[in-house]
């Protein structure tokens, strides 16, 4: 009886002592620049080298940025200057709903 409950105190401590975990966020950008099939590569690696971005998608075809991201660590306004730093404009696209 002790050991099951010692078992069962141990898992509840390392439940709630567990960090809940980050809640990412998701921003559209339309992105101007780009000329080439290589040129959504390139804002890709941008993204992802920036601290915050968990995941990049850049379309050719739509000329957009999907990124989804951690909002403690950086803002959409970020995501734009880490774009314009590659060479490209960018601009947030709302969602129609």
């Amino acid at each position: 009886m002790i050991r099951k409950f010692t078992l069962f105190a141990a898992t509840l401590i390392a439940v709630l002592t567990t960090a809940a975990p980050v809640l990412a966020a998701s921003a559209d950008l339309k992105v101007e620049g780009m000329t080439c099939r290589m040129c959504p590569r390139v804002v890709e690696k941008a993204l992802e080298r920036t601290e915050g971005v968990k995941e990049a998608d850049v379309s050719y075809k739509n000329k957009v940025a999907i990124v989804e991201y951690d909002p403690d660590k950086i803002s959409p306004e970020g995501l734009i200057k880490a774009i314009e730093e590659a060479g490209y404009r960018a601009t947030v696209v709302e969602r129609k709903r």
